[in-house]
């Protein structure tokens, strides 16, 4: 299979596609040949080329999109380690291109270098962001404190999780003000603000909330057939027995007596729900009684549960065995797919060899999926390496699939490059489809302009409708101008009725005239069938509904006639 090299693009950042995105004309040839560049990694001569363009073509519609890359160029060189540049650089592009639709992109390079800046001491920065007109506060903030109420119930936890691990973290949390306080900015002085954090304490902040970000999103898949019914047995078994043990949960006692039991009975079934019973009690044995039945128990069903159990509990020592089970074969699919669901967390120098190593020989759907699963959700450097080397060396097709799904929901700037590279070079068109689906699913200027070109360098028809679907899906303003642009170049019935129905899907009321266009000016039955459908997509707007009121009287005349 090609290697498939990964593009250094920003998400969130987006190539501008204009009227001209399909045209010859020098400037335009000019423009490419920069972003080129940018895709390259060339951030020195980029950065001279964008500079050489602003001279070269001030009256060019291309003019913001090169002073923007001009910027993104002087952040991503080697030599560009000055941030207070890059800052000034996209500070003076808001102040010269106002009206650029690179100007949302803009601002938020701006928030993030304002806070980075800040956070290094230096308030004026992010103070200047926070008081510019041009930010937009009015937001739910009903939905905004909820919001941070769950933020503060998982901080708690995370702080608890640290203390456990003997961390020296505060006792307490200290109170948010009301969100009305948090979205007023006062003036002050640079002379008030005093950081008491070092650059380590602060990373290990941001590294937390990060982590809890991830955990807060994570939407887990249930495979765990056996988990499910361990649960079934202890939920309907054991009401009477967890009522006691909830008035005594605090009571060591009450592990005690349970791992006795555990060491006098013989029946399976009843030690099985022993041993689940054991998960949310204190005592100093039970990680060691739960290791020993996990390694040794004569029955299946209760090693199984004691393993479930020990994962629950998520002791560091018991991790070492669990990782050994994770590839271990003799073990049922579903208690492995457990063990790999929860590393996300775990020591990644221990971890990322075990999930490396599944991806590699494993031939199970479910546990490549779980392994693929925790890298993406892990969204490092090296977690993207393993999945992206996995995809290449792998010769299953369903599992190239599975691996490349999990590798489109990693939030790092590498990702769009290599989706594009995937739809523009795979054997197959499923592939093709998913890394397409994949960019669409981001759902901003950058996916928009990863899809037009796409479209631009691929003959593929199926490739091409599945952009022009995924370009609809964004939803932008660029959207509706690629998508008007894709039609009128158009002399393929398929490729302009999807493109119709796609300005359907844009929700933009934009989107409506070249929709009505499309049909005055073309006879192509699947074409007009597919306007009809994008006008009633796009109903909430007057101008469809009054292009809707048209047609339906030409076809009354045309059936009177």
């Amino acid at each position: 299979m090609k290697s498939i090299k990964l593009l250094p693009l920003s998400l969130g950042l987006g190539l501008l596609v204009s009227a001209q995105v399909f045209s010859q004309e020098q400037d335009t040839l000019d423009y490419r040949e920069g972003y080129g560049l940018v895709l390259e990694q060339q951030w020195n001569d980029a950065q001279a080329h964008f500079i050489e363009f602003q001279s070269d073509w001030p009256e060019s519609a291309w003019v913001d999109d090169a002073a923007f890359w001009n910027c993104y160029a002087i952040e991503q060189s080697e030599g560009g380690t000055d941030q207070t540049e890059h800052f000034n650089c996209y500070q003076n592009f808001v102040q010269n291109y106002p009206n650029s639709t690179w100007i949302a992109d803009a601002r938020s390079k701006l928030a993030v270098l304002g806070s980075r800046l800040s956070d290094l001491g230096y308030p004026q920065y992010i103070s200047g962001i926070l008081n510019d007109s041009g930010f937009d506060f009015d937001f739910d903030t009903a939905e905004f404190e909820e919001t941070i109420r769950e933020a503060m119930e998982l901080a708690e936890e995370e702080m608890e999780r640290l203390r456990e691990q003997g961390y020296d973290v505060p006792a307490i949390i200290p109170p948010i003000p009301p969100v009305a306080d948090l979205i007023v900015i006062p003036d002050f002085d640079e002379d008030d603000f005093v950081f008491n954090f070092d650059e380590e304490q602060i990373e290990e902040m941001r590294e937390n909330a990060e982590r809890m970000r991830r955990n807060f999103d994570r939407v887990r898949v249930e495979v765990d057939n056996t988990r499910r019914e361990v649960r079934r047995i202890r939920n309907s078994g054991d009401d009477e027995l967890l009522t006691i043990i909830g008035a005594l949960r605090d009571d060591e006692r009450v592990s005690e007596v349970l791992i006795q039991r555990l060491e006098t009975s013989e029946n399976p079934e009843f030690r099985t729900r022993i041993v689940l019973l054991l998960e949310d009690l204190p005592g100093e044995n039970i990680t060691s009684t739960l290791t020993d039945i996990a390694a040794n128990d004569e029955a299946e069903g209760v090693r199984n549960a004691a393993i479930l159990v020990l994962l629950d509990r998520d002791e560091p020592e018991s991790r070492e065995m669990l990782l050994e089970i994770a590839t271990d074969q003799d073990y049922p699919v579903s208690v492995r797919s457990e063990i790999l669901d929860e590393m996300e967390d775990w020591n990644p120098d221990v971890v990322l060899p075990i999930l490396s190593s599944v991806l590699r020989n494993e031939t199970n759907p479910i546990l490549v999926s779980d392994a693929a699963d925790t890298l993406s959700d892990m969204e490092t450097a090296e977690a993207l390496n393993i999945l992206t080397s996995a995809y290449e060396s792998i010769d299953n097709v369903e599992l190239q699939h599975q691996i490349l799904e999990e590798i489109a929901d990693v939030d790092l700037p590498n990702v769009i490059g290599f989706l594009t590279d995937v739809a523009l070079t795979a054997n197959d068109d499923v592939s093709a489809a998913v890394a397409i689906e994949g960019i669409a699913d981001r759902e901003d200027n950058m996916s928009v302009a990863a899809l037009e070109n796409i479209y631009a360098n691929t003959e593929n028809l199926q490739r091409r409708l599945a952009v022009i679907e995924g370009i609809g899906d964004a939803e932008t303003e660029q959207s509706v101008v690629i998508l008007s642009q894709i039609i009128a170049d158009s002399d393929t019935p398929e490729i302009t009725a999807s493109a119709v129905r796609a300005l359907g899907g844009t929700d933009l009321e934009s989107a409506v005239a070249p929709v009505v266009n499309a049909y005055q000016s073309n006879d192509e039955d699947a074409v007009r069938r597919s306007a009809i459908r994008a006008l009633r997509r796009l109903d909430e707007f007057p101008a469809a509904n009054d292009a809707l009121l048209d047609i339906l009287e030409e076809r009354l005349n045309e059936a009177g006639n």
